[in-house]
């Protein structure tokens, strides 16, 4: 067979540009560490590859949020631990001033001290953090969230709550606002608060329960309470509704151990009210600690005492109230710790999948050094050998054997 000088010159030429870029190749992929380092390589192993670094960037973000979200409900719980702290501190002090034998200035004593927990109350109420954002004014930050207006405290944050994506479709709260916290807390009855203050009460008695069982009964917004005679001589009640219609058409006879119904309400009653005695309930399904504490206050700095039976209840139904206030707070801040410790699920799923990502990219992209250099070797080593065999052959003439 006969080979043109330029079939052998480009034969070699292709050869060897070829072996140098088989050779640039290894030498790239020794540089980079990487055996995989454009879609030419390989195809199929790319495209897994921006998968799996798409994943890690996502799972990189949730982790981010999550950080975030933590920052947020570290900042929020010790200041739910202040509040119980604080509202159970109060309830002593309320449990303290019920005492019969205290003087008039043992009772003041004891209101002065309400009042410099009311005001860290609100001061609570109104914590920022170390930006000077507000914790508990919803989203609202730079609002400050309560507002003391001579004893009555108004809420001038709003009802808005920040979430953050911590995974798939998965969003946790990140913070809690102020009328969810402090305000709108459900009374110790239910669902009707007894004006004790306005009532005439001879006997001993107590609104345990006033709650609606039924509301497709069409309950009314408050009710009056009659206790009367039976004409025997035996306590008996009637009441009348918020239109003003008498509901019992004759008198019931009363049994404290039995809950009296009406229009879908159950009212259960303590004690032992005696005949003349009268109490409206009013609808009210919620109080909040700044009413209950004035409140107690204005009982305290009474000159009459707490001696009167329409006090006492009263004062009751607040502690009672102010209970309820207590459980509430333990709920939000338990449902907080629930957010974090779910935080710490999704924060761990998330570092055991990057690990579990990382460690397939690693398979896919990293370079086998010890192959790469044997590689690396062997076409070094082939291109040298056609450097010098092309050398020597393009140098012959047929005059050297003429």
């Amino acid at each position: 067979m006969r080979v043109s000088t330029y079939q052998f010159y480009n034969m070699n030429t292709n050869n060897l540009t070829n072996l140098q870029s088989s050779t640039n190749k290894v030498l790239q992929q020794l540089s980079s560490g990487k055996q995989v380092n454009t879609a030419a390589d390989d195809p199929v192993a790319n495209i897994a590859i921006e998968n799996l670094k798409q994943q890690s960037a996502m799972l990189g973000q949730y982790e981010a949020n999550i950080n975030l979200a933590n920052n947020r409900l570290k900042q929020e719980e010790p200041h739910l631990s202040s509040y119980e702290t604080l509202v159970m501190s109060i309830r002593d002090t309320m449990l303290e001033a019920n005492d019969g034998s205290l003087s008039a200035d043992s009772r003041k004593v004891h209101a002065d001290d309400l009042k410099s927990q009311f005001d860290a109350l609100v001061a609570l109420a109104n914590s920022q953090d170390e930006s000077g954002n507000y914790i508990f004014s919803g989203t609202a930050s730079n609002t400050k969230p309560f507002v003391d207006a001579g004893g009555t405290v108004n809420y001038a944050g709003n009802s808005g709550q920040r979430t953050a994506m911590v995974s798939d479709g998965i969003e946790v709260i990140t913070n809690d606002p102020g009328d969810e916290v402090f305000m709108g807390v459900r009374i110790a009855a239910g669902d009707y608060q007894a004006d004790y203050a306005n009532a005439t009460m001879d006997g001993k008695f107590f609104v345990e329960k006033a709650e609606i069982v039924d509301p497709t009964q069409n309950p009314q917004s408050d009710y009056r309470f009659n206790f009367v005679d039976d004409g025997a001589g035996n306590v008996a009640y009637e009441i009348t509704d918020s239109t003003g219609t008498l509901r019992t058409p004759v008198p019931v006879a009363f049994d404290p151990t039995q809950p009296i119904a009406i229009d879908g309400i159950e009212f259960t009653f303590s004690g032992e009210p005696k005949i003349g005695d009268e109490l409206v309930l009013n609808e009210q399904k919620t109080s909040d600690p700044f009413t209950i504490i004035n409140r107690t206050i204005e009982l305290l700095e009474n000159e009459s005492g707490l001696s009167a039976n329409q006090v006492q209840a009263e004062y009751g139904q607040l502690l009672g109230d102010l209970t309820e206030v207590f459980n509430h707070a333990t709920g939000v801040r338990a449902e907080v710790g629930n957010r974090m410790k779910s935080l710490d699920t999704y924060e761990a799923q998330h570092s055991d999948m990057k690990l579990v990502s990382e460690s397939v990219k690693s398979s896919l992209e990293d370079l086998d050094y010890a192959s790469a250099i044997s590689e690396f070797e062997r076409q070094n080593l082939a291109m040298n050998a056609l450097t010098e065999t092309f050398g020597k052959v393009s140098g012959v003439s047929l005059f050297d054997y003429i």
